[in-house]
Parts: structure tokens; sequence; C-alpha cells
């Protein structure tokens, strides 16, 4: 029998190295992925998600802002995301490696655990992880790459920017993919001081490897999730592509060619009109945040047929796909009739479950995301109640839903739905409910009798039932 062996896990380097770059610092916190960590991690210790999983200080500043009119409240979300930049000069001193050694880190006190879930991020999966015992080892990370002169209206000088400052990151790192991803719409307030240098784990490397072999019970299943969204880049070097746009509120074709509702939105932010001056794809690539890079998969394999580990793909069409499948799971497993609706990093697996809510993950506040909610109500039976979440990013960008559309969705419950943790007169820029929704959800009741356990045969069975996803054993032979 395989036990837990702390041993097998790596040891970090040496703080005294002066070319290390610690983890914590080359990793963006706000990001989905470490969020994701974070939640998932907390949620196997049974730890709700309170101030996005960090420490106290997050949630005072957070709140800070209550007390702020709009404009100084913007001010205040892009400086605080540009403290987490890293300076251009320093990228050459990320190890992703040691990235590696820090999530894997994160795992530490568990196992062996029953399954693992690798690869694209997903808010969804969270709430999965906390139920069947499991981590998820995440294929992207994103690392902000400092720099007070990023035009969110000119892609094509962000490209110019990565070219000169990625080579000594991709030098050091040659498992990892860079996807530089430059959203002057929804991401508007966060690239104006920063580049986004999405990085995509091809190779399992040292860190991965050893927790697959280590810390994993007995012929407990590896589960690739592969979200297939993609998106049209520009080549910039070996392993380095170029992303105008990001998916939520807009097409590729929108921010390359510009539409009317994005030049209202830049009108109202003090820019021209008009196609954005953004590079020419040249090919399709993964989706920079969400997006599966298949280019892992073989070593993966390799690795099942050398331990006897089975490995399962789930498929996602894209990122929403995964949701209604769990929050079915959740609301058989409750016998309830809560519907918890979450937005990008707003969520909180161990609150959702201790209230018997079925969590609905949604990307962003976006229009698609409000219309996949709307499928999934018209899809399944009403709930008693529905309480909404939206994550505020600071600006009216074009495809954004407003607050009375996600009102009106909550409003399809039978008895009460509204709006949670919410100001709506000021989303998007209500910064400060991201220090709300924990103690929102404290003061909501805790269900009532056991929680049904969830297997993974109840995921697969699931899934068969929803479009845009699928469950399939992958060979190891």
């Amino acid at each position: 029998m395989v036990t837990r062996d702390d041993t097998r896990l790596p040891t970090p380097p040496r703080r005294s190295d002066p070319r290390h770059m610690p983890p914590e610092r080359a990793v963006a916190a706000f990001d989905s992925a470490s969020a994701f960590l974070r939640a998932t991690a907390r949620g196997l210790r049974g730890e709700d998600f309170a101030r996005l999983g960090q420490g106290v200080g997050a949630g005072l500043g957070a709140r800070a802002t209550m007390l702020l009119p709009e404009r100084l409240r913007r001010a205040v979300y892009t400086a605080a995301g540009a403290r987490e930049g890293v300076p251009p000069e320093r990228l050459g001193d990320i190890d992703g490696e040691d990235v590696a050694r820090w999530i894997v880190g994160h795992y530490r006190s568990g196992g062996p655990y029953p399954v693992v879930f690798l690869g694209s991020s997903n808010g969804a999966l969270t709430h999965l992880c906390t139920a069947l015992g499991a981590p998820w080892l995440p294929q992207t990370l994103l690392v902000p790459v400092r720099w007070a002169g990023n035009d969110p209206d000119r892609p094509d000088a962000a490209m110019t920017f990565g070219r000169r400052v990625a080579p000594p990151l991709l030098a050091r790192n040659p498992d990892l993919a860079l996807h530089h991803m430059h959203d002057g719409n929804q991401d508007r307030l966060m690239v104006a001081t920063m580049a986004y240098f999405r990085m995509k784990r091809r190779r399992l490397g040292h860190a991965y490897r050893e927790f697959l072999r280590g810390q994993l019970a007995p012929g407990a299943p590896i589960v690739l999730v592969d979200d297939t969204s993609r998106w049209p880049v520009t080549t910039v070097a070996d392993r380095h592509v170029f992303q105008t746009g990001a998916r939520g509120g807009l097409t590729p074709a929108e921010y390359r060619r510009g539409s009317l509702e994005l030049d209202d939105f830049r009108a109202a932010e003090g820019a021209e009109p008009g196609p954005l001056p953004a590079p020419e794809p040249d090919t399709t690539a993964p989706e920079a945040e969400w997006g599966y890079d298949d280019g892992l998969t073989p070593e993966v394999l390799d690795l099942a047929a050398e331990t006897g580990h089975p490995v399962y793909r789930m498929r996602l069409d894209e990122p929403e796909a995964l949701s209604p499948v769990v929050a079915e799971l959740f609301r058989r497993r409750h016998d309830g009739n809560r519907l918890l609706v979450e937005s990008f990093i707003m969520l909180d697996p161990v609150q959702a479950n201790r209230i018997g809510a079925a969590p609905f993950w949604t990307v962003f506040g976006v229009e698609d995301s409000a219309a996949a909610l709307a499928r999934y109500l018209d899809a399944t039976e009403p709930y008693d109640d529905i309480d909404v979440t939206l994550f505020s990013h600071g600006v009216r960008s074009a495809g954004l839903a407003d607050a009375d559309t996600w009102r009106d969705l909550a409003a399809r419950a039978r008895r009460r739905g509204r709006l949670l943790a919410v100001r709506p007169g000021r989303y998007p820029v209500d910064f400060a409910s991201l220090a709300r929704l924990t103690p929102a959800l404290r003061r909501i009741p805790s269900a009532y009798g056991p929680a049904r356990p969830i297997v993974l045969a109840d995921l697969a069975d699931e899934i068969a039932r929803w479009p845009g996803i699928t469950w399939t054993r992958e060979s190891t032979d």
C-alpha cells in the first residue's frame, strides 16, 4: 500500500540564491488559477475562502474602497494590481520548477489522495475537488509583468514589449510556453500598468511527477481537465504567442475589427473609436487563461503506464460547460433548492457546502455568462432561493451584463432571489464585494441533514446528461 511520504516532495531552493524569485511573488494572487488553487487547498482542509484565502489586510483594503468615489476606487484597484507586477529585468529569475514545488506544497498536509485533477482552470472544479477530496494541479498561471507604459488600446505595442522582455523567462523555463494576453476591454484597468504573461506547462517536470508518484492512493485516477477553448494568436517566437482579447464579453473578431459597443466603451474611457492596431493572427492556440495545451498529455500517459493509475479526460467546449454538471450533483447531494451563482474568483466551496447550495459558477458578469445561467435555469427544476454574486473588474466593459440583468435571473427563484454581497449601484466598481461574500454566506443558516457523498462515477453519469462536456478514459498502452 502506498502511504503519504513528504520526503518525496521536492525541497524548495535556498532563498539565499540571488537569482531566486519567490513563487508567491512571481505569480499573480488576483488571477483565476492562483485563486482556484487556494480555494481548492483550503477546501480540502475544511477552511472557507474568506478574503479570497488571503490575509486580513486584503479584506481591510477592499472594504476601505467603500468610502471612496468611483474615480478613486478605480485608481486604488489599478495601483493594487500594479504592486503585483514583476519587474521585467527579473523575469529570468523565475523558475517554473520552483513554482511547481510551491503549487504541490499547498497539498502537503493531505494524501494519499483518491483522485487528482490536472489541467485547465475552472471555478466549478473547486467544488468538485472539495467534495471528492482531490487536489488540482494547474497547467496555467499568470505572471504579471510591470509596465507603466502599457496602453490598453495598443496591442501591437504590447506584443513588441513582450518580444523584448520575454527571452530570459523562456530560456530559463524550457518546459513552459508563454501566452501573452492583452485585453483592453475587461482588463482595462490592470493592463494600464502591466503585461499579462500566462505560462502554460507543457511537460510534467520533477515536482508534478513526484507528486503524482508519491501522493496518490493505489489505482487513483488522474483526470485531465481539457478545456478546448481556442483563440487566434500571433506567433512571436518558439513557445511564445500573443493573444489580443480574451474569453468573456467580445468575440476575437470584435477585438481586432471593433464593434459599436466596443467603440462606445472606449469613448467613455476617453479613447478614440475604431479598430485597434492589433497584430494579425497567424494561427490559433489554446485560449490563454482557460485553454488546455495537449502537449502535457503524453508525459501524463507515460507516468500512468508506469504507476498503474488510470487516466480520464474531462473535455469542455468552454469553461462554463462544467457548471450545470456540478450544480446538479450538489443539488442532489443536499436534497436542496438553493442555488448560489458565483462569478470568476467570487466563490467559496466550504460555505456553499455548509448552506447546502448548488453552486453554478460563471466566468464573468458578462452577457454570455448570463445566457449560460439562463439556459441552465430553463433546463432544470425551479429553485426556491437563488443568490447571485458578481465580480467587479472596475469598468463597464463591452459585453457586460448589468446588475438588473442578473437580478432578473435571480428573480426566477420560487421564493427569494437576490444579489448577494453586491451593491448594484456600484457594480462593476464594487471592489468591497470581495470582502463581503464569505461573511454574507456565513450569515445563512446551515443546511439540515448529512450531505450525500459524491464519487467519480456520479460525475461521469451527470456529464452524459449535458452538452458541451464529455468524459473518456485514455489509453495508457
